[in-house]
């Protein structure tokens, strides 16, 4: 039998998803996990993610004598991996081979011309060759479906979603945006889009605002309501540790400001 499941990660203590010997990476664990539950397979993966990178829906394929189900992977995956939804699919299933794919940046708000962003935004949906920002100019034509920001009070949510992206080029689109934000106009955003006539680089913002939302096939997942329990319960963690540090930096912020002030 062949199967796709859908995974999450938390990004921040691995070297990317794709394999490397001696590195921790998400390829790397499940591979471990395989191991011990006697799947003699290898996972495909819908897409690699860099270091740093999280997940939320990327899918891995693979095939196996035996029943499994997400709950069955997660016994043997470590904490920061877990498989929350399955099909069985046809062996020739290859998942690199998706509809879209949605990715989500995320970023403080800083203050930004939001309504200049938001019209550099509208400008990405189409066919554009995405060359300036792709890491060594390797890009080429893709076809972007959506694309909008959100604000969600101090942070904006960057969502786009296309039928494929070159490497680094969320990262590079989000610090465009910044630019955008920034100053930079959105005649130089839209020249951007043009590298036959026009070549600028952007440096990729950091990585750890970055996550693979969702990849799409022509067919619905079965969710196993255990492994969304358990994914749920994991993020609701990982919440709360990373919230209270955030909220303990924001008041030591605002106290070294106040202490200015009164100075």
């Amino acid at each position: 039998m062949k199967y796709a499941f859908k995974i999450a990660y938390f990004g921040d203590n691995f070297f990317g998803s794709q394999y490397q010997p001696n590195l921790r990476t998400v390829e790397g664990e499940i591979r471990k996990a395989f191991q011990e539950l006697g799947i003699n397979s290898k996972p495909r993966f819908a897409g690699r993610t860099d270091a740093g990178v999280s997940a939320l829906g990327q899918v891995i394929s693979f095939e196996s004598e035996k029943d499994i189900r997400p709950r069955v992977l997660n016994s043997a995956l470590p904490s920061d991996i877990t498989a929350w939804a399955y099909k069985e699919v046809p062996e020739n299933f290859n998942p690199r081979k998706a509809k879209s794919r949605i990715y989500t940046y995320v970023f403080l708000n800083e203050d930004f011309d939001l309504e200049k962003m938001e019209k550099a935004v509208t400008l990405l949906r189409g066919v554009h060759d995405f060359s300036n920002f792709t890491r060594g100019w390797k890009g080429g034509k893709r076809e972007i479906f959506d694309a909008k920001l959100l604000i969600d009070g101090d942070f904006l949510v960057f969502e786009i979603e296309g039928n494929a992206f070159t490497w680094n080029m969320v990262r590079c689109l989000a610090t465009a945006l910044k630019l955008v934000g920034l100053g930079k106009t959105l005649e130089w955003f839209e020249k951007m889009l043009d590298p036959q006539n026009f070549r600028e680089r952007v440096p990729p913002s950091p990585p750890e605002g970055l996550m693979l939302k969702d990849v799409k096939y022509g067919f619905d997942f079965e969710i196993d309501e255990i492994g969304l329990k358990l994914l749920r319960m994991r993020i609701e963690k990982r919440l709360k540790r990373h919230g209270t540090i955030y909220k303990l930096l924001s008041l030591k912020l605002n106290a070294l400001y106040s202490g200015k002030e009164q100075n």
